[in-house]
């Protein structure tokens, strides 16, 4: 176990215990937090860290140990509603926002549904997002609609009504997920303010480069056990990824060119309302071929065009010679094509349907008589959920139960069960932990050693792109922009040419090399 210094603790936790359903899940964790840091949470999915920020929030009840706030224990009905009047406020991955409602009547919703009048002051609410807005010295417009906003404009004000509220504690999950690397820089200028402020932040990430960047510690939780707690300064990442995940990570760069195979997919002049010149490329058989970019590249729309999704004006898609009917993803899936998206929960699963019939859904789009065979199809997920190493409790268990890591999984499998040759992943590894990761990884080289098969992987992450792909593709500004092979270029170049001007440096792919 590790031991805390209690020197200006503004939060402690002592063996935290937690079970669901007869499951240990929290197994005497211990955690302090001190005014003015960043205390990062660390480990994977499944380790414990939902569970312990939604005790610290009060969201859930622990069932042993000792909770202190300012040198206080927790009050015996402690609550989220008594956490946030303590000062302890908690910013979810998914934002708690009224997306019609502008950015003052947000700031402004708990006040006045708290207070007992039956009339609004517009004035007081506009003066008061003011003052809140002005503190937070970003640019919000407080007459903008919440729906209208970037995500990291909704993060700004997710941290805006927390301070609104006078936080003493910010409870952060998953902050940068889908931030641009502008926007994330923005919110860890904010981050260097709240310090200064004595705010203290648990900070939740996957993301272990930025961790090292602006944490001051970081505890690593593991099977439900706090397994160290570590001055960040100096930690070397190597150490904590042993930490998180109980042994080294062996990388998955690969140390040879493959050699050049025939073309599996090929699209030529494709058109959409997207992209304004068409964009060719050709995928080659038993290659993953890595496609990068910033946020708003056109990465995805080149995604939902090859799957079918968004309307293809003009241009063809062949797979082995043969053209595509591009009119529905029904039909793209008859040609072998598998397309994992960037928002799994929302656009490849069922989450209210089990792990069984997730896995069996692409299979349905194949079939062509009435009837599906029950019996097949629980032989079917069995058999996925072991080749898969997918971690629940049986196939009859509710997809939405699932980390992060093993609803990505499901996805994947699910495609494999229908026999696609070529899949298309859109960030595949977006807030999973390391271990996940990783096998996420293996998966894809085993799925192209065999002939006829080929991975289109589509990552912001420049450091992934360069460990997993046999060539890079860079868009920026909806083209092309750059080829490169990965074991020719470095970070810096990929980054360079992801921030270049398309319109001056269009860059045509045609019949790729």
């Amino acid at each position: 176990m590790s031991s805390f210094s209690t020197v200006q603790s503004v939060l402690k936790l002592e063996n935290i215990t937690k079970s669901f359903y007869g499951v240990k899940v929290l197994r005497g964790v211990n955690f302090d937090l001190r005014k003015g840091e960043l205390h990062a949470l660390l480990g994977e999915n499944g380790a414990g860290k939902s569970t312990l920020i939604k005790i610290i929030s009060g969201a859930y009840k622990m069932d042993a140990g000792r909770t202190f706030f300012k040198g206080e224990p927790f009050p015996s009905n402690y609550s989220p509603k008594i956490a946030e009047e303590l000062g302890i406020l908690t910013i979810y991955q998914h934002f708690h926002l009224v997306p019609h409602l502008t950015v003052a009547e947000n700031l402004a919703i708990t006040a006045y549904t708290s207070s007992p009048g039956l009339f609004v002051d517009w004035a007081e609410v506009r003066r008061q997002a003011k003052v809140a807005l002005d503190r937070m010295r970003f640019p919000l417009d407080p007459n903008a609609r919440v729906k209208d906003l970037s995500v990291a404009k909704k993060q700004m004000l997710e941290i805006a009504i927390a301070l609104s509220k006078n936080a003493e504690i910010i409870i952060m999950d998953e902050p940068t997920a889908a931030l641009s690397r502008n926007e994330t820089e923005s919110l860890f200028g904010m981050i260097d303010q709240l310090k200064t402020e004595e705010i203290g932040i648990i900070y939740v990430s996957h993301r272990l480069e930025e961790i090292k960047q602006i944490g001051d510690r970081v505890t690593i939780l593991r099977d439900g056990n706090d397994i160290a707690t570590l001055d960040l300064r100096e930690a070397e990442l190597k150490q904590i990824i042993a930490l998180m995940i109980g042994r080294e990570v062996t990388s998955n760069r690969k140390q040879e060119n493959s050699p050049l195979q025939n073309p599996l997919l090929s699209i030529h002049e494709l058109k959409t309302e997207h992209f304004p010149d068409p964009v060719s490329l050709v995928v080659r058989e038993k290659e993953v071929l890595g496609i990068t970019g910033l946020v708003g590249s056109g990465k995805t729309e080149v995604a939902r065009a090859l799957f079918g999704v968004d309307r293809v004006s003009s241009g063809t898609i062949s797979v082995d010679g043969r053209k595509v009917d591009m009119r529905s993803p029904r039909s793209v899936v008859h040609s072998g094509i598998g397309y994992l998206p960037e928002d799994r929960d929302s656009q490849g699963l069922c989450l209210n349907l089990a792990v069984r019939e997730n896995l069996t859904l692409a299979l349905l789009a194949k079939q062509k008589h009435m009837f599906f065979d029950r019996d097949s199809e629980k032989k079917v997920a069995n058999g996925a959920m072991q080749s898969l190493r997918i971690r629940a409790r049986n196939v009859l268990q509710q997809v939405k139960y699932l980390s992060g890591g093993n609803k990505q999984k499901v996805v994947l499998g699910k495609w494999l069960e229908a026999g696609c040759r070529i899949l298309i992943l859109d960030e595949p590894t977006m807030g999973i932990d390391i271990g996940a990761r990783n096998e996420i990884y293996q998966l894809i080289h085993q799925f192209t050693q065999s002939s006829k098969r080929a991975v289109i992987f589509i990552s912001s992450d420049v450091d992934e792109i360069l460990e997993v792909s046999d060539r890079i593709l860079v868009m920026s500004n909806y083209h092309f922009v750059g080829e490169l092979d990965p074991r020719k270029t470095s970070k810096q170049e990929i980054i360079g040419m992801c921030m270049s001007s398309a319109a001056n440096e269009r860059f045509r792919l045609g019949q790729a090399s």
